[in-house]
């Protein structure tokens, strides 16, 4: 089985690395956003993350709303799993 990778912003998880969130690509999974980045939460298919000035930025195709793309930085997501 597959590791489900989970980031959290509290200090008892460890911080997923860029390899390991790029590892998800291709996979759904399930994302929530820190509150200050408005707390929602969205599942679907991670297409792909881009490396951008301010950090890696995560590309989301939600199952909700198939052939849309969310993006979101990086350091807004407060946990991110495969399911």
């Amino acid at each position: 089985m597959e590791p489900a990778f989970v980031m959290t912003t509290g200090a008892e998880e460890a911080m997923p690395t860029a390899e390991e969130i790029r590892a998800l690509e291709g996979s759904d999974v399930s994302i929530r956003l820190a509150p200050q980045a408005g707390g929602e939460s969205v599942e679907g298919r991670l297409v792909g993350t881009l490396a951008a000035d301010d950090g890696l930025v995560v590309v989301v195709e939600p199952r909700s709303d198939p052939g849309r793309r969310l993006s979101y930085n990086y350091q807004h997501i407060a946990a991110i799993e495969r399911r």
